[in-house]
């Protein structure tokens, strides 16, 4: 079973990924009326499951549904898929629907050293998510986002509204350094479980971090930008647009909440 491209459950039932499926006149099927988390671990050990798992109801709330299944039985599905993993460190994908919760585990690939050494480039996409506090299955827009930033070179795309505003990306959070202070944006976004652990981690530092909007303009004029995600943790932006962001490389205030955030994740 551990050899296989992914480990699947259905209902908390182990299943071959040949022979996984849902009824095809299903909402989720038909119209993505569903909701996901995406969650990994460090060292072997689950990151933030409760808070992934309670994001999940709440985002199956915000669109409309109540779930056939409890918490408690999709905690249990999630830790026996998970235990017939033998991978060093997994991926997860908790995805839940009126009827089913489906989890796949598969082995999780690590970013590439150089990302976090020298950056990622970003590219602007615009428009917003729509229902953005809710992960939910429907997400066409983002996956295009990101594709076109992909195409041009580009790790993920930057969303901007069509007011000028910068919101989130596409499949990450945004914070940015200014004149030595943090700040990340709180309207209209995805309350990310790695942004939330990065401004506990920033308040720890003595790192003051402020949340307000930002237009597109002003995040070019940011002395540091990085992103903050699930699988990848904490990112450096070193251009958007392909204008220079900062010096072009990890700023200080960057480099020291990663290596917080490396502490906490990977202690044993």
């Amino acid at each position: 079973m551990a050899s296989s491209v992914k480990i699947l459950s259905i209902n908390g039932v182990i299943v071959p990924e040949k022979e996984a499926m849902v009824p095809v006149t299903s909402e989720a099927f038909l119209y993505g009326f569903a909701v996901f988390e995406t969650i990994r671990t460090y060292n072997g050990k689950v990151f933030r499951l409760d808070d992934h798992l309670a994001r999940l109801y709440m985002s199956a709330e915000l669109i409309g549904f109540k779930p056939k299944w409890p918490f408690k039985k999709t905690y249990e599905a999630v830790c026996k898929t998970l235990k017939k993993s033998k991978w060093p460190e997994a991926k997860i994908r908790v995805i839940l629907t009126n009827e089913h919760v489906i989890v796949y585990v598969k082995k999780l690939l690590e970013k590439k050293a150089v990302m976090y050494e020298k950056g990622v480039k970003l590219f602007s996409y615009e428009g917003k998510r729509n229902l953005p506090h809710a992960k939910k299955l429907a997400d066409a827009f983002c996956y295009v986002a990101k594709h076109q930033a992909v195409l041009k070179g580009g790790y993920d795309a930057l969303l901007v509204d069509p007011k000028g505003f910068v919101r989130e990306c596409a499949y990450a959070n945004i914070f940015w350094v200014k004149r030595g202070k943090l700040y990340s944006t709180n309207k209209d976004i995805l309350f990310g479980l790695t942004r939330e652990t990065v401004v506990e981690l920033a308040g720890k530092l003595k790192i003051k971090c402020k949340f307000e909007g930002v237009q597109y303009k002003n995040i070019l004029k940011a002395n540091e930008v990085f992103i903050t995600q699930t699988t990848s943790g904490i990112l450096p932006v070193v251009s958007v647009d392909g204008r220079k962001i900062g010096i072009g490389r990890p700023g200080p205030i960057t480099k020291k909440l990663m290596a917080a955030f490396r502490g906490l994740v990977w202690v044993k």
